[in-house]
């Protein structure tokens, strides 16, 4: 039979689109050849394929800077797609649709990881022989006729679980407990669902005896109406029950008896499901079990939940010490001190917006005492940019030092940045190589704004910015060009990021260039008094809002007269 495969896909959460899938390879990325183009930064240029091979269709990761997931998963290489199945590239989602597959609008439920297999099957015109509403079973513990099981049953659970708080230690305790409140339960299995991929994943299970070869088997579609319904079910006899077709997963299975209970959240969402079942018990599991079940439910949500935001404190803990650490690393790729450059004084001020950022600033010492002064700006921010930004650091300082001139070398920085495979990223820069026995600059401008001179008597204009060259990382094998400037005494070169200009006031504002320049026009007694003069007026302007990008500023100032060496400070 000719299989019919499509994409059905959802872009930011749009109206889905049906792609039909005739080509051996079909490519998914951001780049306009691709067969299917997604217009997001966070899409690689070429994020993932989908391959037909004969009867069979495989997606296949092409090395995505933030990876594909199938069902909610992460994938590496190639993996073997199945109806139904949802690919995410990003925020998006590709559901996987083939005519063999039944397609009533939705998805399985059960996600088939970790050796479990289930199938569909119902009979909606039957009955089941016992339905409940767990809440209402929690709530009657105390008036009704079964108080006294379902005391001694939550007082056993609280023994068995003891004090475990992390996560994957409480499951397989769950599961023992199960089997100790509920001797004749042969099986039992908590289900949770996933939140990426809202499917029903085995996470924990207790099988007394010899296990079944093979995976593991259940019902599905009881599984998938308990979610739907939120109400606990028994099922006597399910192999015969006629409110289960008989399929191969009971009949293998031989289920004399199932017992199968959502676990809710506080606010009535279903974070999984109980499920315990026995081929041995001849009378089946009786309303009562369900009862003493349903009404342990509540008590295992809550212990799960407990669990949950432990073991979240701790990954927040273990974050917040792998950015310090982060942090440490970038403080020691920048410079900790200002140079020495015969003749000037050099001042610099860097704040992350976050524990680490992308905003670099360097000084690159070249032959015959020139120093190049470098300062670039990474796209985004955090981690992700701070490795960027480090790696743009190795590129700059190799470039400076093997090429003389200043155009050429920007362009070697360039090529080199785009070979690194920074998918979707890109870095503004201003490099100034300065000649301080000649007060002589060249200036280069990679898309950065223009760097500022104050003149001894306060007049500021800008160098480079009509060079109108690209940021690093968009093109490789462009050609950057450069201009040359007398650095006059008295004269203050000034660099800075957009941390600094788009700073924001509780109006939504810009500090902007104008009002920059207008600052630096004030006194300039030294580097450092109009660098901390610059900084007093920003932190004024943002009054107290919260900084929304890194800040870096940079001061180079000639001395007014040729005597006196250089002074370096920093901060």
């Amino acid at each position: 039979m000719t299989h019919a495969w499509t994409l059905e896909i959802s872009l930011d959460g749009g109206p889905p689109e049906r792609v039909a899938l005739t080509r051996p390879r079909t490519v998914v990325g951001r780049h306009p050849a691709c067969d299917i183009a997604i217009q997001d930064n966070n899409v690689s240029r070429q994020h993932a394929a989908v391959i037909i091979e004969g009867d069979t269709a495989r997606v296949e990761d092409l090395g995505s800077r933030n990876g594909t997931l199938l069902n909610g998963t992460a994938i590496k290489g190639t993996v073997l797609l199945t109806h139904g199945d949802r690919i995410g590239i990003a925020k998006h989602v590709l559901r996987f649709v083939s005519s063999q597959g039944s397609d009533h609008g939705a998805t399985s439920l059960l996600e088939d990881t970790e050796g479990v297999a289930g199938f569909l099957g119902v009979d909606a015109e039957s009955e089941i022989v016992n339905e409940i509403d767990p809440a209402a079973a929690e709530a009657n513990a105390q008036s009704d006729p079964h108080a006294a099981r379902k005391l001694r049953a939550l007082m056993e659970f609280s023994r068995l679980v003891g004090d475990a708080m992390a996560f994957e230690d409480l499951l397989p305790r769950l599961t023992d407990a199960l089997c100790e409140i509920f001797p004749d339960a042969e099986r039992a299995f908590v289900l949770l669902i996933d939140p990426e991929s809202k499917r029903l994943v085995l996470r924990a299970k207790r099988i007394r005896g010899r296990a079944e070869p093979g995976p593991v088997r259940l019902s599905r579609s009881l599984l998938e109406r308990v979610v739907a319904s939120r109400r606990a079910i028994l099922s006597a006899d399910a192999g015969a029950d006629s409110r289960f077709n008989v399929h191969e997963s009971i009949i293998q299975s031989k289920i004399q008896s199932v017992l199968c209970v959502p676990v809710q959240r506080e606010d009535g969402d279903v974070l999984g499901v109980l499920y315990l079942d026995s081929r041995e018990i001849r009378a089946g599991f009786t309303a009562q079990d369900l009862e003493v079940l349903a009404g342990l439910a509540g008590q295992i949500s809550r212990s799960l939940a407990l669990a949950l935001v432990h073991d979240e404190e701790i990954a927040h803990a273990k974050h917040l010490r792998d950015l310090e650490h982060a942090r440490a690393v970038q403080q020691a790729l920048l410079p900790r001190e200002a140079p020495v450059i015969p003749g000037y004084e050099v001042f610099h001020h860097y704040e992350a917006a976050r524990q680490v950022g992308g905003d670099l600033f360097s000084y690159v010492p070249l032959r015959g005492g020139r120093m190049a002064a470098v300062l670039a700006d990474v796209s985004g921010k955090g981690v992700s940019a701070a490795l960027v930004m480090a790696a743009l650091q190795g590129e700059v300082r190799f470039g400076l030092a093997s090429e003389p001139d200043v155009a050429t070398a920007l362009t070697r920085i360039n090529d080199g940045f785009c070979r690194s495979g920074w998918d979707g990223r890109f870095a503004t820069a201003l490099v100034c190589l300065i000649d301080p026995a000649r007060h002589h600059a060249t200036v280069g401008n990679a898309g950065h704004h223009p760097l500022l001179v104050r003149a001894a008597d306060g007049t500021v204009k800008e160098v480079a910015d009509a060079l109108g060259d690209l940021p690093l990382g968009y093109i490789p094998g462009h050609e950057y060009s450069s201009c040359e400037i007398e650095i006059q005494p008295g004269d203050t070169l000034v660099f800075t990021t957009d941390g600094i200009t788009e700073a924001l006031d509780n109006q939504g504002g810009l500090y902007g260039l104008e009002r920059l320049a207008a600052v630096l026009a004030g006194p300039g007694e030294s580097a450092e008094a109009i660098g901390h003069r610059l900084l007093a007026d920003v932190a004024r302007h943002t009054a107290g809002q919260v900084q929304s990008d890194d800040m870096c500023l940079m001061c180079i100032r000639r001395l007014p007269t040729a005597a006196g060496g250089g002074t370096g400070n920093g901060s």
